[in-house]
Formats: structure tokens, sequence, C-alpha cells
């Protein structure tokens, strides 16, 4: 599970995934230090890849962060990012939320909210 302020970011190179795992208490610092792993990591990986992000040890996003969130979505959009996937816990604010996010990110159908791990792998590995 995640630290309780900073997002783990992992690079799944095989699989072409990089894979974050939100904080219980994100901060605008963390939120910094995130985007500057994430930029590294698409840099590493260069042309298409696909994000994995999971949310679940928060049931929403601080209202704060959400703009800076769905920025960072649109740059990873025009970056590389060819499929998302969230997973979020089982509540309607924190799915909501994350839809709206991606909504709002111009990922259209490259994007889906999921509420288990596994299959929202299982979905970005098949493609």
């Amino acid at each position: 599970m995640s630290s309780e302020g900073f997002f783990e970011v992992q690079v799944h190179e095989r699989e072409r995934i990089i894979e974050v795992r939100y904080p219980r208490k994100p901060t605008r610092e963390a939120l910094d230090a995130y985007e500057a792993a994430l930029k590294a990591a698409v840099q590493r990986l260069g042309s298409s890849w696909r994000c994995l992000v999971d949310q679940t040890s928060l049931d929403v996003i601080p209202p704060h962060l959400t703009d800076s969130i769905t920025e960072m979505n649109r740059w990873a959009a025009q970056h590389g990012l060819v499929a998302a996937a969230r997973v979020v816990r089982k509540t309607a604010v924190g799915e909501l939320q994350s839809r709206r996010i991606l909504r709002d990110s111009g990922l259209g159908e490259a994007a889906h909210v999921y509420f288990d791990r596994s299959e929202a792998w299982q979905q970005l590995t098949s493609h």
C-alpha cells in the first residue's frame, strides 16, 4: 500500500504499463513529485504506453488536486498514453469523480474505471 503522503510509480516495461498507487492523504508536494516521476517514466518508455491508477487508498481525490490531475492526464494523452484504467473504491462519489477526471482529460473510450485491480490489469494487457 502507498505511504501516507506520496504516490508510488512503478514501470512495467514488458507490458508498457505505468502503475501508480495513490497515497491515503495526497498533498500538493506529493502531486508535484508524482508529476516529475511520471514524466521520467514516460521518457523511459518512449512511444505508446498504458496507465493503471490505483486510488483505492482514498474515498475521493481532494478537490484542490483534481484540476491538476486532469491536466496530467491531458499531458499523458499527448505523450503516448493509449489506454488508462483507474481502480477506485466502490463509492458513488469516488467513481463519479474518476469518470469526470477521465472525461475532462479527453481520453474518451481509452480510459475506464474499475473496482478491481486484476480486472483493470487484464483489460490493459489484453490490447
